[in-house]
Order: structure tokens, then sequence, then C-alpha cells
């Protein structure tokens, strides 16, 4: 144990979804340890100001009360402009709607009980802390003025599912793995239906590091540096070398259902390979040819061309 706890930084979106409604009583919690320093940001333009002012206090941790967004834009802006003279720790709070990235690496469970778990460690910050190393997606989509950082980026059905869930789960309040677990299932439904407002696919010339193109009409596009996605699912399978984990799914992918469900839990049955329209990939560099939009950690991109998507630095994430 540190005999002398190291400088923590925290900084909060109290516009994502879980911070609604119960920030007051957070800022409260945090108030009563002088050890965390707490800024609050309210927009993306105040995230480089508050980590070079981070800077100036030697940070060791930081933390990060927010939703998936809020994590990529902080992240990004950590990465990207180097504002510290070290890469600290991270710490990911669930104070977003559906938290993939801290339900992975960050603090389970409610925010209340997170933002408490992280106060408490915040005076005794203890050596044998369980530490994950993750790298972020640096993607750079052709004709942009900068990149966008993140760890999660979904393509064709994954948008429509995206879409169902904010129109009609999250407006209702429900939000989390739950929420997650219904737009999911219902985008299942809609592909085995037939239904357009589904099953809109896309057309996707991929590259993997120094690979040759191959192009696919793919129905279920997804790439993450995350392990786990939201409520437990592990679509990846592959066991090639590389940061950046892919599955993509071909429109037209025999025994969908069957095969979807195996897949999303871990374990793979025996029609998931190529032959069948089955792909999993992992690769430190990949480029995608398309048109069409993409999600990353929440964020709608209108792509019409190519995105380069690289591995960034590994950061370490204290999962406390």
């Amino acid at each position: 144990m540190r005999s002398v706890p190291g400088t923590v930084g925290l900084i909060s979106n109290p516009s994502s979804g879980h911070n609604r409604g119960q920030f007051d009583h957070i800022c409260e919690r945090l108030a009563q340890h002088p050890l965390i320093h707490h800024r609050i940001t309210r927009s993306p333009a105040d995230i480089l100001h508050v980590l070079e002012e981070f800077a100036a206090l030697d940070l060791e941790v930081l933390a990060i009360n927010g939703g998936d967004g809020t994590v990529s834009a902080i992240l990004g802006e950590l990465l990207e402009k180097r504002p510290l003279p070290a890469l600290p720790k991270i710490v990911l709070l669930p104070g977003g709607t559906a938290n993939m990235n801290a339900g992975d690496i960050g603090v389970r469970g409610s925010l209340r009980k997170a933002v408490d778990r992280f106060c408490q460690w915040s005076n005794t910050q203890c050596d044998g802390d369980d530490i994950t190393r993750r790298a972020l997606m640096r993607v750079v989509i052709e004709d942009s003025a900068a990149p966008l950082y993140g760890m999660h980026l979904g393509g064709g059905a994954v948008i429509h599912g995206t879409e169902y869930a904010h129109r009609e789960i999250h407006s209702r309040g429900l939000r989390d793995d739950f929420s997650v677990a219904i737009g999911t299932l219902r985008t299942v439904w809609g592909v085995l239906r037939d239904d357009p407002a589904f099953n809109r696919h896309i057309t996707t010339t991929l590259t993997l590091d120094d690979g040759v193109p191959t192009t696919h009409d793919s129905l279920i596009l997804t790439l993450s540096t995350l392990h786990r996605l939201a409520f437990g699912m592990q679509p990846f399978w592959s066991d090639e070398p590389g940061s950046i984990r892919l599955t993509l799914m071909e429109q037209g992918c025999t025994r969908f259902a069957r095969t979807f469900l195996s897949i999303i839990r871990g374990r793979p049955n025996s029609n998931a390979v190529p032959a069948s329209g089955y792909h999993s990939h992992n690769a430190d560099r990949i480029t995608l040819q398309m048109s069409g939009n993409l999600n990353l950690d929440g964020e709608l991109l209108d792509v019409d061309g190519q995105v380069a998507i690289t591995a960034s630095p590994e950061l370490e994430f204290l999962r406390l």
C-alpha cells in the first residue's frame, strides 16, 4: 500500500445518461474527498483545458464519469494532444446510458455504488489493484479535419439497432445492458423478417494490416478493442495477433439466428465460417472503403470513401 496517495483527477459530464437526476448527489459525495480533483465539462471544447490544468498537478490517475462518447472524447484528447507529461492510469465510472466501455474495463454496478467505491479507493490506492490494458481505435475518415478515437465501431444492422434503442427504449428511461439486449433482439427479429428498417446492408472493402483487400456485402460489421461488449457479448473469435478485433456477417449468411446467438455468447458454432458468411479477424491496422453510416461509441459518422483505423498505444485501466 502506498504511504502517500497519488494525485487523482476526475472529469464529469453532467449531461450523460445516469448523471441526469443524480449529479448533485454525486458532487456532494465527491466533495467529501479532497484528494479527488473534480472538474466538470459541459462541451468537448472544455476537455483540453481541464487536461492541461491536470498536467500541473502531476496526475497519476484520471477518472471519467460519463458515457462511452465522453470517454472517447477525453481519451482521444489525451492520446492525440498529449497534454500530460505521462499517460495516467484510467478509471471509468458508469455515468452514461449504455456504458459499454465501463462494463468491460471500468467500475461496474450502479453509478452511485461505483462512485462510492472510487471514493473509498482514493483514500488508500492499493498497489494490488486490478489493471487491464487496452488500446483505443484511432479513426481517420477520408477528407475529415481530425482523427477520432473510440473503443467500439459498428455498421450495417448495428446502426439500425442503435437507432431503435434510442427511439423506443432509451426514451422510456431504460438504460444499460437491459436496453441494449432488447435492441439487439429486436434487430435479430427484424433481420429474420427481412424488415427493411433493420436489414439494410453496406458494401465494404476491407483491408487488414498489409493484406489483400476483400469486398463484402456487410449485414453486421463490428470492430472493438474491448473484449466484452454490452450484456456480456463476446462476438470475436479470431486468434490472430492484433489489438483491434473485427467481426463481419455478410448479407445472406446462413442459419443466422442460431449462429448469431452462438457468436455473441463467445461460443461460435460450426457454421460460423467464411463459407457461410461469417468472418472474424484481429489486426492493428484496418482500412474500410464504404459509403454509409458508422457508429463510433455512440457518435454517428457519415462515410463516403476510406476509413483508416489504427490501434493507439495501450492505456492502463483500473477496475477497482
